[in-house]
């Protein structure tokens, strides 16, 4: 689903203080920048994914988590002395 895997990087913060839905139950937050690839239907799916992976993996329920999506330009990121 992502183009470019290579440039992908990811952070996880654990034992982080989170209420959700009023309760503090196991639960996630996160953001999915890109440049360019996102559109209704890749968020649909990346977000399916990624819920089955917090589920397996951090048994974290599918319905306790929020995933952000943004598009961002090449010009929006820098990297190696450069932008994108």
């Amino acid at each position: 689903m992502l183009v470019l895997p290579q440039y992908v990087m990811v952070v996880l913060k654990g034992s982080v203080p989170m209420a959700f839905g009023g309760t503090q139950e196991p639960a996630a937050y996160g953001e999915l920048v890109s440049i360019g690839g996102l559109n209704p239907d890749v968020n649909k799916k990346l977000s399916a994914a990624i819920a089955s992976i917090l589920e397996s993996k951090l048994s974290i329920s599918q319905s306790r988590f929020y995933l952000k999506f943004h598009d961002s330009k090449r010009s929006d990121f820098g990297w190696n002395d450069s932008t994108f």
